[in-house]
């Protein structure tokens, strides 16, 4: 269980955001938090990938990990 206090302002959107879509508050929540992380991961595994050269993939590489090669 988590607790989270919102600023009025936000709240005010949050709760009228919801209500427009159609969706308990607490889902909208949910999905949101769970963009957002996706979000972040997807930045730092970019963030890694660059200032780590040797990550990196050639495209023959990638088809032939996933079983793509001609």
């Amino acid at each position: 269980m988590l607790t989270v206090n919102l600023p009025p302002n936000i709240e005010s959107r949050y709760q009228v955001l919801a209500m427009e879509l159609g969706k308990k508050q607490d889902d909208l929540l949910q999905e949101a938090i769970i963009s957002y992380l996706e979000d972040l991961e997807d930045i730092r595994d970019a963030e890694y990938r660059l200032s780590n050269p040797q990550s990196y993939l050639t495209i023959d590489e990638l088809e032939e990990s996933l079983g793509l090669e001609n």
